[in-house]
């Protein structure tokens, strides 16, 4: 994610090594120079950012206006933002947004809706909100209005080993074991089954051959600051629990027979994962997977496409394939919450016109599909692109997994409109990490998480 080469597989190290301090509001305001207008971009040190403030600075060529970057790790930029907001910097004109921080960062009116650019025909035209694949989009969204303009979905998607799953051998030994084929998992019941079945030791045979190394039946990213929950969640929803709390009631919910059971479903799936896998973020996990140590692996489509199909990254190029995730209840099919990333305007920016204008044509139709030129992992969030005959052709991925979603219409959930969010899902978090790590049990992890979450939402004036 964030350090040379700037690429997603980089994020472990420097989320581990490297934590710059908020005070980089230092960095000039966007000024005007020799009639060109820089506008500053907080944000992660992403491919897909790279790949837009490159294809931004191209598209302002014209304009007469540039962008210039500023990186922090990706889980400082929400805090960056809303501290700099509250004091009154005015260094920023772009802020990278993720959807779970659409709730803060409205709520202390740091970033300017969307909305509020398209009160003009000339405005909306610009946008042309009708475009976007609402599915994906709607996690940018909150009381009706826009807050950022859309540039990545992140759908959670099942990568699995195509060349191991048809492999004759481990599907009659499969069958053997298990009662039933091996094929895609349905059921979270079934993925248990097959990362028990394909975890094994070094000297083990796999498809016919002894392993070098150690081999693991699921890879997942399990570090704490996000990556563990944004793995979890889908697997929660899935077992019928809510996002932390009953929306209806607002009375927390994290000792929940459903949010129990699907705690102790991760506690066991645990055992097949990769060794240290609770310090591991996403790029971490997909260098494991691309270096043929895992049959399966869950994590967002675009990250995955960033590095397993990558010949220079990657040992098991043209092996995996992506697919919906399982399900737990039979009333919620391939069960997932929504993932959004999106550009929002900083409200405190002194050049909002030109940072819309910018914005708006370099996240186009046309503007997308030069960014997925940059950075061909990028799924995109508008239906003229995702129809477009040329990103058909050229990313094929892509495609059939965007296809995959259409098609398997999976009951999705997107992250509550919650200005405390952040807080009461890291309380969650805290307490999975512990059952996992075997501190506690699952049953007083989850009591006292729950404790915690009413507290908070009683501070909070939520609950009495």
């Amino acid at each position: 994610m964030l350090c040379q080469p700037r690429s997603r597989v980089a994020a472990g190290f420097i989320a581990l090594l490297l934590m710059l301090p908020v005070a980089v509001g230092s960095t000039p305001q966007a000024s005007r120079a020799a009639g060109t207008t820089t506008l500053t971009f907080l944000g992660p040190d992403f491919d897909e950012w790279v790949a837009f403030v490159k294809v931004a600075n191209e598209i302002g060529k014209g304009m007469g206006i540039q962008v210039k970057p500023n990186y922090l790790p990706w889980d400082d930029v929400f805090q960056k933002a809303l501290v700099d907001s509250k004091s009154g910097v005015k260094t920023w004109d772009y802020v990278y947004i993720y959807n779970t921080w659409v709730p803060g960062l409205s709520a202390a009116k740091a970033i300017e809706p969307i909305d509020d650019f398209m009160t003009t025909p000339a405005g909306r035209n610009a946008v042309k909100p009708d475009d976007f694949i609402k599915e994906s989009t709607a996690g940018l969204e909150l009381n009706g209005k826009l807050w950022a303009m859309p540039a990545l979905a992140a759908p959670y998607m099942l990568g699995y080993r195509t060349d191991l799953f048809s492999n004759a051998a481990e599907k009659q030994a499969f069958q053997k074991k298990f009662g039933y084929p091996l094929a895609v998992p349905q059921t979270y019941k079934q993925l248990m089954d097959m990362a028990q079945f394909f975890t094994r030791k070094k000297g083990e045979t796999l498809a016919g051959k002894p392993l070098d190394q150690d081999f693991y039946g699921i890879i997942m990213a399990n570090k704490s600051g996000g990556f563990l929950f944004h793995r979890f969640e889908h697997i929660l929803v899935a077992f019928g629990a809510d996002l932390v709390y009953n929306p209806k009631t607002m009375q927390p919910t994290v000792n929940s027979p459903e949010s129990i059971a699907a705690v102790k479903y991760y506690v066991e799936l645990h055992k097949y994962m990769q060794p240290g896998t609770e310090t591991v973020t996403g790029g971490g996990a997909n260098r494991v997977m691309a270096s043929n140590r895992g049959a399966m692996e869950m994590d967002a489509l675009d990250n995955m496409l960033s590095v397993l199909p990558v010949a220079k990254l990657s040992k098991v190029v043209g092996k995996v394939t992506y697919t919906l995730l399982p399900t737990q209840v039979a009333s919620r099919p391939h069960a997932n919450v929504g993932d959004a990333n999106g550009l929002a305007i900083y409200a405190l920016s002194q050049h909002k016109a030109e940072a819309f204008k910018l914005a708006t044509a370099t996240l186009n139709t046309q503007g997308t599909k030069a960014l997925m030129k940059e950075y061909p992992a990028l799924v995109p969030m508008r239906t003229s692109v995702v129809q477009d005959p040329e990103i058909r052709r050229n990313y094929p991925l892509v495609f059939a997994a965007m296809n995959e979603m259409i098609k398997g219409k999976p009951y999705t959930v997107f992250i509550p409109p919650l200005k405390q969010w952040i807080q009461a899902q890291e309380i969650y978090e805290s307490a999975l990490s512990a059952a996992m790590s075997g501190q506690q049990s699952v049953d007083d992890a989850m009591n006292g998480a729950q404790a915690k979450e009413v507290d908070l939402f009683k501070r909070s004036g939520l609950i009495k």
